[in-house]
């Protein structure tokens, strides 16, 4: 035994040294490995194989952060999808590592630090917390300290997660198809600071979804480009800048260990631009970098220069900070690409429905300095505004022989009374004028963003201080009629000034920061620079009165009364010169939705003081100063005036819809059946459902007087005050509204008001169901089907009916039988007839989400 093991290692002696070498596989150089490739040189260098499909990645950089981002080039075209061109997806601080033959990308957690200069405080904490190792790459070839490595499956990889949220979307099962993916080469580049590679994408599915169906050509493979970013950090010279919350900036935050326990442990720092002054003695200088943003040059007239303008607002801004032509827009150079992380962009998207735009940013982690701003403006919310324009004020007057031929009967449409407003229509210029006026605003509200600026949602009521609110048009009333010419402002607000001063002012060295910030956020709230944001906007139950998306005014409740009157006379003179000449009848529909609805955000605002209480991010100062009202509730006067104001709303002669507008509107015409989401839903089809428009009017106001956290709210109140209106209140007068009226004689009212009345007991029904109601709330609304009851045995035990009144005693019994077998069976499967959805809403008529 033991000679043949001493044969044996002879002969493994005898093998000769390059075939051992072979066996462990010793990678050859750089050089020989990419012999006949194309190199990509760049920040982190590539190697094109295009025989093989292969791209190989050179490492030189070890143990240096970079970022690496992904984005989308290409879109799907679809707003309620979220695919969209131009799109930032993940933003990832990460550097390579070697590990034997491997190479592994791996991203910090910077969410826990110490910042401290003591190592092994930072090593505690890093060690504490999970790190992320983002791919592992085999090393194909190796020269000095350069390793090269195959790339190819990291790129060609779904990094953007299109498949998730296709399926999230509910468009179909997608998988990502490698035999129709590739590399696109004409946007694979390298730069000093920067590579780039794009990467085509097919995603496949047997059974793909109706949004995917409408907007690509053959539905089962959809097809974009994704894109790889690795980039240059910054440099250590951006200081960082803590948040304060009475300021709308946004922020970064972490957990810093190196912290005294006395103070908090979360840091926040804000998100901005790096800008710096040439002089920073100076109170006024130019900057040592401005910041420039460029804008698509896929944009057409008179959009581009309206993107142009919009965004050259904030130069005024920077002004006020002490910079002297700071802001910058231009036209992105025609041999530039706009995906390039050197370039901040304004891009311009289309999509098949309008929907949301958005400014995001690439945000450095670990300080919160803008590394770059990408703003995606979507082309049909221009044509959205131009919509809710010429529903209010007809631009195509028929005049002349077509006006004398409707008066006399030779229109294939019911006669107006009315026809003689159409010689005061406006004209398309004006609107269109109007609808590029918004877009110059959103220009300015999306740069904002990326500029750090948060939304602020009650800017609208001190004097259009802020083009980061959502601006709600202005139609005033002038000699009785509807005037647009001022529905948008122009410039930025004093909000936007004051929020870009205490972000982006440049101090004297040796100045005291955190107290000369103080005195800018001081004297701004003493100026009556109020924030309000998200969250005190969007949620069902938010409180604060003045914290609103598309309204205007200072004054919730007496805009609302005016934006009805804007209704009723928009109603008044809708007909026909709201449409362009040679288009379907049919398609008035779509100009009448946002027109009747044209309430419906201010009614919102109004409601918000029922219940509401004012309040403000107030800190504790330094010096110990607070203002003297952080939190209020809104006086019960107040909130009285509101409640009669939404239950106004309720009423039969502002729900119903005039008979002049009823009597020109056709089915759908042949060939314009589908497309618009600009359609009441109906019950009806293919007629136009006048009762279910009524009843969605009427939902807007139940809807939010029955929610049930300011119904918790009124109740707690009363119980503080008995002067603040209980809840008790709200149901009462909705039952007096919608139960406790009749219209004789009138049977479209009366139609109507049955259907209301059947909307009012289901949402009574859904508030008394409701195990996330309070049980006052939940005893609240039972108490007022009970009334409803009541009502009901009244008006019909022991009445006989004529024939004329047999329905509305049948209505009445039904709903008689329906609210007992809730009353006394809750836990039972309801058989209601199910409200109608809403019409698309946010922004002005369209979205999935807002945002």
């Amino acid at each position: 035994m033991t000679r043949i093991i001493l044969v044996l290692f002879v002969c493994l002696l005898l093998i000769p040294s390059d075939s051992l070498a072979q066996e462990r596989k010793v990678p050859k150089s750089i050089a020989d490995a990419t012999k006949g490739l194309q190199k990509i040189d760049g920040f982190v260098p590539l190697y094109w194989d295009a025989e093989g499909g292969r791209m190989l990645l050179e490492v030189g950089r070890w143990n240096s952060e970079m970022l690496y981002q992904i984005s989308l080039p290409t879109g799907v075209g679809s707003n309620p999808i979220g695919l969209d061109r131009g799109q930032l997806g993940d933003t990832h601080v990460v550097f390579f590592e070697r590990a034997g033959n491997k190479v592994l990308l791996t991203e910090p957690n910077y969410r826990f630090r110490a910042l401290t200069d003591n190592a092994a405080e930072r090593r505690a904490v890093e060690e504490s917390f999970a790190r992320s190792v983002i791919w592992g790459f085999k090393v194909e070839a190796t020269e000095g300290e350069r390793v090269l490595v195959d790339a190819t499956s990291f790129f060609m990889r779904d990094a953007h997660g299109v498949a998730d949220r296709l399926r999230e979307a509910e468009q179909g099962g997608f998988n990502l198809d490698e035999s129709r993916s590739a590399f696109h080469m004409p946007r694979t580049k390298g730069f000093p600071k920067n590579t780039e590679v794009e990467t085509t994408l097919t995603f496949t599915s047997s059974q793909p979804g109706q949004l995917v169906r409408e907007t690509v050509p053959a539905p089962r493979a959809v097809t974009v480009r994704q894109r790889h970013s690795f980039v240059e950090l910054p440099d250590s010279g951006y200081r960082p800048r803590r948040l304060d919350p009475r300021v709308g900036v946004f922020a970064v935050d972490f957990y810093d260990y190196a912290t005294p326990i006395s103070e908090p442990l979360e840091k926040r720092w804000i998100v901005r631009h790096r800008l710096e002054k040439k002089d920073p003695s100076a109170a006024s200088s130019e900057a040592v970098r401005p910041i420039v943003y460029y804008v698509d040059q896929g944009t057409p007239e008179p959009i581009r220069g309206a993107l142009i303008e919009g965004a050259a607002w904030w130069n005024a801004a920077f002004e006020a900070a002490g910079f002297r032509d700071a802001f910058q827009v231009k036209m992105l150079p025609a041999d530039a690409d706009p995906m390039d992380v050197r370039y901040n962009m304004i891009n311009w998207v289309h999509r098949s429905t309008r929907g949301w735009a958005y400014g995001s940013t690439v945000v450095d982690p670990r300080t919160g300095e803008v590394v770059r701003g990408v703003v995606t403006l979507d082309s049909q919310r221009a044509r959205q505004d131009y919509l809710l324009g010429s529903g209010l004020v007809p631009p195509h007057p028929l005049g002349g022989a077509s006006a004398s031929a409707a008066r006399s009967g030779g229109c294939d449409f019911a006669l107006l009374p009315e026809l003689d407003y159409l010689i005061q229509a406006d004209s398309p210029e004006t609107l269109t004028a109007m609808a590029v006026a918004r877009i110059r605003q959103l220009s300015a509200h999306e740069v904002g963003h990326t500029l750090g600026l948060a939304h602020n949602f009650a800017a609208s009521t001190y004097g259009r201080a802020s083009v980061m609110d959502y601006p709600a048009p202005l139609v005033e009333i002038k000699n009785g009629q509807l005037d647009l010419s001022n529905a948008y402002a122009v410039g930025i607000g004093s909000y936007d000034k004051f929020a870009i001063r205490y972000a982006y002012t440049q101090f004297a060295a040796g100045t005291e920061e955190t107290a000369e910030l103080e005195k800018i956020v001081r004297e701004g709230v003493a100026n009556g620079m109020l924030f309000l944001s998200d969250s005190d906007a969007r949620p069902p139950g938010a409180a604060h009165p003045l914290a609103n998306l598309w309204d205007n005014g200072a004054d919730p409740v007496a805009m609302l009364e005016h934006t009805l009157e804007v209704r009723r006379i928009g109603l008044k003179q809708f007909g026909p010169a709201n449409i362009p000449r040679g288009a379907p009848l049919s398609t008035l529909e779509a100009k009448l939705l946002p027109l009747y609805l044209h309430h419906r955000y201010q009614l919102q605002a109004a409601i918000k003081s029922i219940g509401g209480v004012y309040y403000t991010y107030a800190v504790k100062t330094p010096d110990g100063h607070n203002p003297a009202r952080v939190y209020e509730i809104v006086p019960a006067g107040q909130q009285m005036k509101a409640l009669y104001a939404a239950i106004r709303a309720l009423r039969s002669d502002e729900l119903r819809m005039p008979q002049h507008v009823l009597d020109m509107i056709p089915p759908r015409a042949f060939g314009y059946e589908g497309g618009t989401a600009e359609m009441f839903p109906k019950r009806t089809d293919p007629v136009f459902d006048h009762i279910g428009a009524a009843t969605l009017a009427a939902d807007l106001v139940l809807t939010d007087l029955l929610e049930p956290h300011r119904a918790s709210r009124m109740i707690q109140f009363n119980a503080q005050q008995s002067s603040y209106p209980h809840f008790d209140e709200t149901i009462w007068h909705v039952v007096q509204v919608t139960w406790k009226v009749s219209y004789p004689g009138d049977r479209f009212a009366n139609a109507t008001a049955r259907a209301v009345q059947s909307l009012t007991v289901t949402r009574l029904m859904d508030l008394a169901a409701n195990q996330d109601a309070s049980p006052q709330v939940r005893a609240a609304a039972v108490k007022g089907l009970r009334d409803i009851a009541e009502y009901i045995d009244y008006n019909t035990k022991g009445r006989t009916a004529t024939v004329r009144e047999q329905d509305v005693l049948e209505h009445m019994r039904y709903t008689r039988d329906d609210i007992e077998r809730f009353l006394t069976r809750p836990d039972e499967p309801r058989r209601r007839t199910r409200p109608l959805p809403r019409p698309p809403g946010d922004p002005i008529g369209s979205g999935p989400q807002s945002p």
